[in-house]
């Protein structure tokens, strides 16, 4: 039994022991602080976002009311598209249009043609024949708040 090549004088297998998780190695410091300020920044962008579109919320929802309010509320749609473009786009390159320029203004900012198409003959008679008696139809109500809620969503702000 002397014998050093005997399988009797085997041991175990000794596995080391696992390594701790912590503290972790110095590179996890870095990447948790890069995920840190990569999140802080992500959150700041979208919380700007989210403010700078607050307009468009409130206008939006607005706009639901008065469709809700039918044919004697839907004079204020003119006005409302009005400020709400205002609230985007600086009043030197708002505040004066009127008739076929700002209808091409709001079709051109919401990649449509829905205005020069339709809707802008309803917005101008309810922006100007409204003193006038103009009434319109449940129809022109529909086509225009379409039109309406369509500028609302999907207006870009061109980038000078």
């Amino acid at each position: 039994m002397d014998d050093p090549g005997s399988l009797q004088n085997l041991n175990d297998i000794l596995l080391p022991e696992s390594a701790a998780l912590w503290p972790p190695a110095p590179g996890w410091y870095v990447v948790i602080a890069v995920l840190l300020v990569l999140l802080t920044w992500g959150l700041f962008r979208a919380l700007k976002a989210w403010r700078k579109d607050t307009y468009r919320r409130q206008a939006r929802q607005e706009l639901v009311s008065i469709l809700a309010g039918g044919e004697a509320s839907a004079i204020q749609i003119p006005p409302l598209l009005k400020r709400a473009a205002l609230a985007a786009w600086p009043r030197q390159d708002v505040a004066g249009l009127n008739g076929r320029a700002w209808h091409a203004f709001l079709d051109r900012t919401a990649a449509t043609d829905r205005f020069c198409s339709g809707a802008g003959d309803v917005l101008d008679r309810l922006s100007y024949g409204a003193s006038g008696g103009y009434r319109p139809s449940q129809a022109d109500i529909e086509t225009l708040g379409a039109a309406a809620a369509h500028w609302l969503k999907h207006h870009r702000a061109e980038v000078a």
